[in-house]
């Protein structure tokens, strides 16, 4: 045990230690970066991770289950995820159990070195160390952000899956009555609209027609045919305006439903 501190290969221990331990954030720091690009396109990624849990929130409401809170589901499969076999948590807090390792060899070192009497410089020397190690650990995480990554790969999901999927598969799978009530009275109200107006025109010719005397000059009655002819020719007209309004308004729903179904 004094050979093995006195050559200092408890620092040669910790040395590595340390660098591993930078490496492993490193590492950590890259997959969240990869997770934070792909969760910006939830509903088209390619993420075999963000894809399993798309498919497991959509199933809960196929099934009719709701998530009442999705912050806990997003948390719980954040959890779950892995890098060779180590949960994520466990490689994002390696600086922690690292210098916690380190200040305990170091203080355990320094203490059988006095046991030893061992000089001054070697105490000095093991101390010092301590405090390097501590800074670049300290750097490691201001450099990487690691748990900064961590926090806005969270909020990013969330945001999605709380305000964008949530809403929607509620209406879809949920109160898909209410979605359709809706979309039904919106175009019923267009119908019924057009429908006033005409029938008003129709009135209105017709009402003139009786009131004209029974007895009129022939110029009059020319006139008056021709006028009619023109009213038949104008409902001919405004059957040919409502069939193109009719298939209007059938492209109109057709686009609106396709645009329910994506955002709701």
């Amino acid at each position: 045990m004094k050979n093995f501190l006195e050559n200092y290969n408890l620092l040669f221990a910790m040395t590595i230690l340390t660098a591993f331990t930078i490496a492993f954030k490193c590492i950590c720091a890259i997959i969240y970066q990869v997770l934070l690009r792909d969760s910006e396109q939830v509903p088209s990624t390619k993420n075999k991770w963000i894809r399993a849990m798309y498919t497991k929130f959509e199933a809960c409401y196929k099934l009719k289950i709701p998530i009442h809170n999705p912050g806990c589901f997003v948390e719980n499969h954040m959890a779950q995820y892995h890098f060779l076999g180590i949960s994520m948590k466990t490689l994002e807090n390696t600086d922690i159990f690292c210098g916690l390792i380190v200040t305990a060899a170091t203080l355990l070192s320094v203490m059988c070195g006095i046991y030893y009497e061992f000089p001054v410089r070697w105490t000095l020397i093991h101390s010092m160390t301590l405090v390097f190690f501590l800074l670049f650990l300290a750097a490691s995480e201001l450099l990487f952000q690691v748990r900064h990554k961590r926090s806005l790969l969270y909020l990013q999901l969330l945001n999605y899956f709380e305000n964008t999927l949530q809403a929607k598969l509620e209406n879809q799978y949920l109160h898909p009555e209410e979605r359709k009530a809706y979309e039904n009275a919106y175009f019923e109200q267009e119908e019924e609209s057009d429908k006033k107006t005409e029938g008003t025109k129709e009135e209105n010719i017709a009402a003139a027609a009786e009131h004209l005397p029974s007895s009129v000059a022939p110029d009059m009655q020319e006139l008056i045919d021709s006028l009619l002819e023109e009213s038949k020719i104008t409902e001919e007209i405004n059957e040919q305006q409502e069939k193109l309004h009719a298939a209007a308004t059938n492209e109109k729903y057709r686009l609106v439903e396709e645009i329910i179904k994506e955002y709701f």
